[in-house]
This record gives C-alpha cells, structure tokens and sequence, in this order.
C-alpha cells in the first residue's frame, strides 16, 4: 500500500488539522532541493521563510523554492495542506509562481476560493497517480498565479512595456496569450497588473489600439479593406467589420467614405 507521506515520482501532499493554538515548532527549519508548498484553508499559520516571515490566514497559498530555508512557528485551527514536488514534476514552468527565487504566499480571490479547495482536494486523491496528479498540479500553479502580484517596480514595467508595443506601429499586434508568453506571466496576470496600472485591461489596450489603426489606415491610406484586417491583426474580413462597426457604428467602407466627403 502506498504511504502518503512519500513521494510518488517528485510529489507528494497530506493534510493538516490543528485545533486551538499549537506552537515551536512543529516543522523545524529546513532547506530542500525541492519546491515545498503550505495551502491554507482555513485558521492561522506562521511560517519563517528565509529571512521573511508570513501570517497566513484562510484561503492563503504559500511556494517556496528549493534552496530556501524555512519553518512553520505555530498553527492556529489550521486546517490546511502541505507538499513538495521536484522541479521536473511540473511540465510547464513558465507560470508566474515558479518563476520567482523566494517565498511567495497568494491570497486567493472569493471567486476562486471554491475551485481552488477543490483542486486541492484533487491533488490529495491523485498523488498515488503521478500523470493526473501532474497535470493537476499544473492547472493548479498557473491558477494561483493569477492570485499573484508582483511588486510594485515589476508591476509598473510590465504594464509601461505592454502599452508601449501595443502602440507600436513597427511590430504586428499580438494576441493577448502571446503578450504575456514574452514577459513570462500568465494572461490573466498581465490583463490584471495592466488593469491595476492604467485602468483598462491588457485586451481593452489592444482592441482599442487596433481601433484606432484600423481608422487611421481607412482614413489615411487606399489600402483595400482585407490588407486593413490584415494590417491590425484581423485575417476573417467578416470579422474585421464586425468589429470595426460594433465599436464606431460604420463599416469600414462607410467609414472611409464619411472621412473622404
């Protein structure tokens, strides 16, 4: 029979309940060569994680990369859940958690809270499976990930970057997913660090960027209405004008005919 307290293939994960206030230390301080991780559910917990220390409270999830020293100070009515995996577990690294070199805890959002309990409860009856618990680990880490803001100086350049190339006339627009795959951060995270910064979204700057080309090239140049679509990062031409007129109330045609009375 399978012990839950090892690892199956670089992962494991068991619960924890405490009840009332339990201190000194029930983990002592410890480095692994592995990412450790500590989900919160419910109740408080304190943990030193290098020289940081963290309060965890309900809904909370904290990562901690291998190498880094950390302990658990006490537990207060925690119910919760902790594990471990190696890097090589995770077939797609490129999440905003895994990239970070120190302790990191999210506060997961209201909306989330259910999804990510029951994720959690996955992972908990998955681990004597290593490929369902793999690819539910990954859903996982890129679902905290949009819980996860980066501090204030990474947040303002990645949104300054963003805005920049979106206005850009020298380089295509780009979808959304591609964006975020060039700063190394999930969509949600750029629409939601972009939003904080500026007001709109990451796809509001480019819907309204490619608006404003689209006018520009009607206006200003013979361009065919298909290499217009084309030009701003629309191929359907249908759906070019569908676009074009749910946004100013014209078709491209009528567009550029008004402009050129």
């Amino acid at each position: 029979m399978h012990n839950p307290h090892h690892p199956i293939s670089g992962f494991v994960v068991r619960p924890l309940n405490t009840t009332g206030y339990v201190a000194a230390p029930p983990i002592p301080q410890i480095t692994r060569g592995i990412y450790s991780f500590f989900y919160l559910k419910s109740g408080e917990v304190l943990t030193e994680v290098g020289e940081e220390s963290f309060l965890m409270g309900a809904n909370t999830f904290l990562l901690v990369p291998p190498e880094v020293k950390y302990s658990v100070k006490w537990y207060d009515n925690a119910s919760a859940m902790m594990g471990a995996f190696e890097e090589s577990f995770i077939t797609d690294p490129s999440c905003g958690l895994m990239r970070v070199k120190k302790g990191v805890m999210c506060k997961i959002d209201d909306s989330d809270v259910a999804l990510v309990a029951a994720t959690m409860d996955k992972l908990l009856r998955e681990q004597a499976k290593p490929h369902a618990a793999q690819f539910t680990l990954n859903y996982l880490l890129h679902l905290l990930s949009e819980h996860f803001v980066t501090d204030e100086h990474e947040r303002e350049q990645i949104a300054v970057k963003f805005v920049d190339e979106v206005f850009d006339r020298t380089q295509p627009l780009k979808t959304i997913t591609e964006y975020a795959q060039a700063y190394g951060v999930t969509p949600g995270h750029l629409n939601k660090v972009v939003r904080t910064r500026t007001g709109r979204s990451a796809s509001e700057w480019v819907q309204v960027s490619r608006l404003n080309y689209a006018k520009y090239l009607l206006r200003d140049t013979s361009l065919p209405v298909i290499d217009v679509a084309a030009q701003v990062g629309l191929f359907d031409q249908s759906y070019f004008a569908r676009f074009f007129k749910k946004h100013t109330g014209l078709s491209p045609i009528a567009y550029r005919e008004k402009t050129h009375q």
